[in-house]
């Protein structure tokens, strides 16, 4: 590799770099808000508000990465002309094509990356994040007692704290358990912290007393403690229906009309047909970038609408890209489409930008 092309991919990677940093604080924002009811409602504790994030961050990359390379290939090549080093480097005999050859290696390890993540790494963090909401709002959400309101964590099982200490920490407990038909038990305790122990919630309380009444003689039976850990046996929760995006290729792909119903079974195929195209849009969006402002020239006297085109149709193709997932999902037979709109520019773009250096060698010889 020439050191200009060294030079060239150096910037465009500090670029990346930046693209994607400027994205990340929207993305976040955007990913925080579909867990708003999940602070609001159940006071979960920070780390696990930060789990919930961390794990919904895969399935937004495959949008932030393709847009942060196009931001850094307008950044880098418009810098690049209006500082005349399209001009020196072209007339030190580089062709368009050696001068996109850079934009066009990082555009293909950004495929590569856009790939792996939409078939292996998205697919299991949405896995991960749905079971830990569901986790949340039924089977652990006895976590997130919050003070001052009984909530019933199970039908029959009653609990109660008067102010909260820590993240799963309570003081003022009451726990009263009415599953037995035949006795009623209550547990009064200073404080006591919740935990989950082999899937199984569990109340240790200290300083306390367990009262134990016979429903049918009104027997009451009294024991204080100074700690006891209490198990709350919360039955098993019902398995899930499993949306698409958490979904293997394999199951998108060959989806069963028994399980997701003949109405649905085009709209998986069409998540599985998108999955494999994603990986392309990358490789789509560099080259009509650069093909965009490389074939014919550069204006080094400022800002055209070289620029401005490159960025529309890049754009417009990563909307498009969407929009024919949705007419795919109605029209299974269009499905090629989706590998169409990303190897089409590819090879459009790519017949410019060798057109313009054969011209540009011809005038030049």
């Amino acid at each position: 590799m020439r050191q200009t092309d060294l030079y060239v991919l150096r910037r465009l990677l500090v670029a990346l770099g930046a693209a994607a940093g400027a994205l990340c604080p929207l993305l976040l924002l955007a990913t925080a808000l579909r867990f708003v009811d999940d602070i609001v409602e159940r006071g979960i504790a920070l780390e696990l508000f930060a789990a919930l994030v961390f794990l919904a961050m895969p399935y937004l990359a495959g949008v932030a990465l393709p847009l942060a390379l196009l931001i850094a290939i307008l950044i880098v090549y418009v810098r690049m002309a209006s500082d005349s080093e399209v001009i020196v480097m072209r007339a030190a005999g580089i062709s368009d094509l050696r001068l996109a050859a850079p934009a066009l290696l990082l555009g293909v390890a950004v495929m590569g990356i856009v790939a792996s993540n939409a078939l292996l790494l998205a697919p299991a963090s949405e896995r991960e994040l749905r079971d830990l909401r569901s986790s949340l709002r039924d089977r652990f959400s006895v976590l997130f007692v919050q003070p001052g309101v009984f909530r019933q964590i199970d039908r029959g099982v009653t609990l109660f704290v008067q102010d909260g200490i820590g993240s799963s920490e309570y003081s003022g407990i009451l726990l009263q358990d009415d599953r037995d038909p035949d006795r009623r038990i209550s547990y009064l305790a200073e404080r006591g912290t919740v935990t989950i122990a082999g899937g199984i919630p569990r109340l240790t309380a200290f300083n306390g007393s367990r009262h134990e009444m016979d429903r049918k003689t009104g027997r009451l039976n009294l024991v204080y403690f100074d700690r006891n850990t209490i198990e709350l046996d919360l039955p098993a929760l019902p398995q899930r229906s499993r949306s698409r995006r958490e979904r293997t290729l394999y199951e998108l792909l060959n989806p069963s009309v028994d399980e997701v119903g003949r109405g649905n079974a085009a709209k998986h195929m069409a998540e599985g047909h998108f999955r494999l195209a994603s990986g392309i849009m990358p490789g789509a969006v560099t080259v009509v970038a650069l093909a965009c402002l490389l074939f014919g020239g550069m204006s080094r006297r400022g800002p055209s609408f070289r620029p401005a085109l490159a960025g529309a149709l890049a754009f417009g193709l990563l909307v498009g890209a969407y929009a024919v997932k949705a007419a795919v999902a109605k029209a299974p037979a269009l499905a090629g489409l989706q590998y169409a709109i990303g190897v089409v520019p590819i090879l459009v773009g790519l017949a410019l930008l060798a057109l313009g250096a054969r011209s540009r060698g011809a005038a030049d010889g």
